[in-house]
């Protein structure tokens, strides 16, 4: 199948990075060990300026850059679809194999890397997308706002949603160990246990993906992508209104201590403020001016794939103990210079890789155990 590779979105992939960039930094928390501390050990470790770096992080980027990933995720395989041609190159039997591996690559990912692996979510969920593909944009947007409105419905069921990895401060000791193979043994109990309790937050995160991947879908199969330039200023001031909605849920969150019933509501503000966010950056990102960015960023965003695994194995080597065992030894103001560093490091390594071949190297083992043949790689990428 001919991907036509001369034909990517720049801009999308620059997005693409921009959101993967601020998942490795909230996913480097975890690698510190702060995530599974309670907030008052937390409070008690961190100083006056590492607890508001925290609380910073929480409202604006906890879980918002993840779903807008997801946002992401439904987009790009709407265009993959749009590659495929009308005859229909990508069979039901490819596009089920492609979600198999990257289950698969998932659950590498959250066994020898790190437990908190999304890939394994995105290859359920995705299975939906083949479906809506056959439906209207108009069809798939609409089931994609239901989805998400679906979520807080739900929680009056299963109540409010905590959070997955705090108050685990067992991981601490297991991943401070010298020995990479307690981390693994780690890992698996992290998979297997650390949703204990934590129901009613599973459940608002499998309505808020399906929500998200069924709009990125829609938006993928319409004209939308062809008008962003001639339509910044709207796209800029609907962006602008969801972002302002989503920090007043929050807000409201915080001062409802206990929600109940109607106020369950306000958990939309995780994916108002990414749609926000991809919708101010979407705008931004189309005007003259900001060429350098999209030739600094788009290498790593059309290389996504490797560089989450990649930032998982930069994380453990250096904050579990079998390498250099930093872990529960940093603050959040120094734990976000690391992950900004592991993304700098990232980004120089996909533009030197993009000399020599045409897809990243975990990209090509997806597509080449799709395909169930080796793809080509060897080649200056566009």
């Amino acid at each position: 199948m001919a991907w036509q590779e001369h034909q990517r979105n720049t801009r999308i992939d620059t997005v693409r990075a921009v959101a993967l960039s601020v998942v490795i930094v909230m996913n480097m928390m975890t690698f510190s060990g702060l995530a599974y501390l309670g907030p008052d050990a937390r409070a008690d470790m961190l100083g006056p300026l590492d607890r508001a770096a925290w609380n910073f992080l929480d409202m604006f980027f906890d879980g918002k850059a993840l779903a807008a990933f997801s946002f992401m995720f439904g987009l790009s395989f709407s265009m993959i679809l749009q590659r495929a041609g009308p005859a229909g190159e990508t069979s039901s039997a490819q596009i089920m194999r492609r979600f198999l591996v990257l289950g698969a690559i998932g659950a590498f990912n959250a066994i020898f890397l790190f437990w908190a692996d999304i890939l394994m979510t995105y290859a359920a969920l995705g299975l939906l997308l083949p479906l809506a593909a056959r439906l209207s944009q108009r069809v798939t947007c609409a089931l994609g706002v239901g989805a998400l409105l679906a979520g807080p419905v739900a929680l009056c069921g299963v109540g409010p949603p905590a959070p997955v990895p705090e108050g685990h401060g067992d991981s601490l000791q297991a991943f401070a160990s010298p020995h990479y193979a307690d981390a693994v043994t780690q890992n698996l109990n992290m998979v297997t246990g650390a949703a204990d309790g934590a129901a009613g937050m599973l459940v608002l995160r499998l309505f808020m993906l399906s929500g998200l991947f069924l709009l990125g879908l829609a938006a993928g199969k319409g004209a939308f992508l062809r008008h962003i330039a001639t339509r910044r200023g709207v796209i800029l001031r609907m962006g602008t209104l969801c972002l302002s909605l989503g920090l007043a849920a929050w807000a409201g969150l915080h001062l409802i201590q206990t929600p109940r019933g109607i106020w369950f509501i306000l958990y939309l503000e995780t994916p108002l403020m990414a749609l926000g966010y991809l919708m101010v950056l979407t705008s931004a990102l189309h005007g003259p001016r900001l060429q350098w960015v999209h030739t600094l960023l788009a290498p790593l965003g059309r290389m996504s794939l490797t560089a989450y695994l990649g930032s998982s194995a930069l994380g453990q080597m250096l904050f579990y103990g079998w390498g250099f065992q930093l872990i529960g030894q940093t603050g959040t103001l120094a734990v976000a210079a690391l992950a900004i560093g592991i993304v700098v490091v990232l980004c120089g390594f996909a533009h030197l890789w993009f000399r020599h071949f045409v897809y990243g190297p975990w990209e090509w083992l997806w597509r080449s155990l799709t395909h169930l043949r080796p793809q080509p790689i060897f080649g200056r990428a566009a």
